[in-house]
């Protein structure tokens, strides 16, 4: 009902569990954006980080708190936000419960660049949170022309 009536949508999911609550936050609740979603990847099939791409299903990630937690744990292959950013997907970057993590927004940005995140990558990130948003669309489309001045980029030539 709420897609219906034009209300934005989100919801906390694959952050814990698996690939399904991404699943069902696209499939069910119709969402826009997903809190974490980092699970997406173990979908064998692959199916359904398919489908949120196709969506281009919003990924709000909180690069400390999915290794506190073990949304996704370091190790062997790649971090999920990796994944997003190599990828071109539709994700931003934030910081969780900083009583949990201690970290600030920059800490989770040199966290990122230590896993390989390029300056390039996290303006893409910031770019995408504003076109992600639920401002207004003349509030956001504010929001992007502030964005884009800022990193001294021209409209369309921001990727």
């Amino acid at each position: 009902r709420a897609k219906q009536l034009g209300i934005p949508r989100t919801a906390h999911a694959g952050e814990s569990g698996d690939y399904r609550s991404v699943k069902d936050s696209m499939l069910k609740l119709h969402c826009d954006r997903v809190g974490h979603g980092y699970r997406v990847f173990q979908d064998p099939t692959g199916d359904t980080y398919k489908m949120a791409r196709e969506m281009n299903l919003h990924f709000e990630t909180c690069p400390y708190s999915s290794v506190l937690t073990g949304g996704c744990p370091l190790g062997p292959g790649k971090h999920s936000i990796v994944r997003f950013a190599e990828d071109n997907a539709n994700f931003s970057i934030s910081k969780d419960d900083s009583t949990i993590t201690g970290s600030t927004l920059n800490d989770e940005y040199d966290f990122l660049t230590q896993l390989g995140l390029t300056e390039a990558h996290l303006i893409r990130a910031n770019l995408n949170a504003a076109r992600s948003s639920f401002l207004r669309p003349a509030e956001k489309e504010c929001l992007l022309q502030d964005l884009l001045c800022e990193y001294g980029v021209l409209p369309g030539k921001e990727e």
